[in-house]
């Protein structure tokens, strides 16, 4: 069995790329960029398949002897759907790093689409999914009847080009929360709430997270709502932003902001991201009103996202990949989170609210 990682050469894929070869991997490199792609290649002593996703044909055959791709070329909104309809056809378990929600609602309908070939759709294998995902999971089946989960993140640290072009790709969308079971789009910014992270409490405003359509299919949970650490200041531009959403949508400023983004560095400088941590926050409360309220601390996001494809991958190639749509926690269980080195979790006795 043998695995691709598409999209190599970006700034997360080159992090996986070499992760996975100190865990003993030997990964396909893949890419549109030949001359980027052979560096690489060269540098890991790796082979490498130049394919790009708009040529159905080659990409299929890119997947010629492969078990496992995974997708790290971004935004998932535009190139999910290539992967995903090449890896259907093949039999190939898809992996990727997206959290953009509306690539987690497509795929979810390609379930059954799934089953039928007889592979793995994962998508979010990185963070921040895995972690609000795992812990989702885990404080939802230690409360009995819960009916309410909350799920809070705090990340510090800067981010890379690739991460900063899909949130500009998903500027105008609004937000996403879980109610009585189904999704409802709300506005930006739409609520708040204080969070202790366990070093201090917390300003944190409502967001699209990918957790918010993971745990439908984690847990039983039919109210959802995610929220992210930001100061003051952001969330009030975040609820303004609900005012401007026509004009955040127009394509040309998208375009602009992007040619912008790519003046600047590619992302975290290793001591960055040796520096930095993230820590995930849920909640779940039951009908009765028990609550389980549990963190889980972990490395720098890009750091941990590295960590967790490869585990993933390790893991889908020892033979654990469940057919059909998968979430992290329903395809390797709650714990699959605190595989990931430097991670830990602890249960907080705090109420739900503040």
């Amino acid at each position: 069995m043998s695995a691709l990682i598409y999209g190599a050469y970006g700034y997360t894929g080159q992090l996986i790329a070499r992760a996975a070869v100190e865990r003993g991997l030997q990964p396909v490199l893949a890419g549109r960029n030949a001359d980027r792609l052979a560096e690489l290649g060269a540098a890991l002593d790796l082979p490498t398949r130049t394919v790009s996703l708009s040529d159905p044909e080659r990409l299929r055959t890119a997947l010629d002897g492969i078990s496992v791709a995974l997708h790290c070329a971004g935004p998932f909104v535009r190139t999910a759907p290539p992967m995903i309809a090449a890896c259907l056809e093949t039999g190939t378990h898809y992996l990727d790093l997206t959290g953009e929600v509306d690539v987690f609602r497509r795929l979810a309908d390609r379930g059954a689409d799934a089953e039928a070939a007889g592979c793995m759709v994962l998508p979010g294998i990185g963070f921040d999914v895995v972690p609000s995902d795992c812990l989702s999971r885990f404080v939802a089946a230690h409360t009995p009847d819960a009916d309410i989960l909350e799920v809070a993140l705090y990340a510090e640290g800067t981010v890379s080009q690739g991460t900063l072009k899909t949130l500009i790709e998903q500027m105008g969308r609004g937000g996403v929360v879980r109610r009585e079971g189904r999704l409802h789009d709300v506005p930006p910014g739409w609520t708040s709430r204080n969070v202790d992270f366990g070093d201090r409490r917390r300003g944190v405003t409502s967001i699209p997270e990918g957790s918010v359509v993971t745990s439908g299919v984690s847990t039983d949970v039919p109210n959802v709502t995610a929220y992210i650490a930001v100061p003051l200041l952001v969330q009030s531009l975040l609820r303004a932003s609900r005012h401007v959403q026509g004009i955040l949508t127009w394509p040309p400023l998208k375009q602009l902001l992007k040619r912008l983004v790519e003046q600047g560095r590619p992302g975290p400088s290793a001591e960055e991201r040796q520096q930095g941590r993230t820590v995930v926050w849920a909640s779940a409360r039951g009908s009765e009103g028990g609550v389980t309220t549990a963190r889980l601390h972990g490395p720098e996001a890009y750091t941990f996202t590295a960590r967790s494809a490869v585990e993933a991958l390790q893991r889908v190639l020892d033979g654990t990949a469940p057919a059909g749509y998968q979430t992290p926690a329903t395809a390797f269980g709650a714990d699959f989170a605190l595989a990931v080195d430097g991670t830990s979790r602890q249960i907080v006795e705090e109420p739900s609210r503040a």
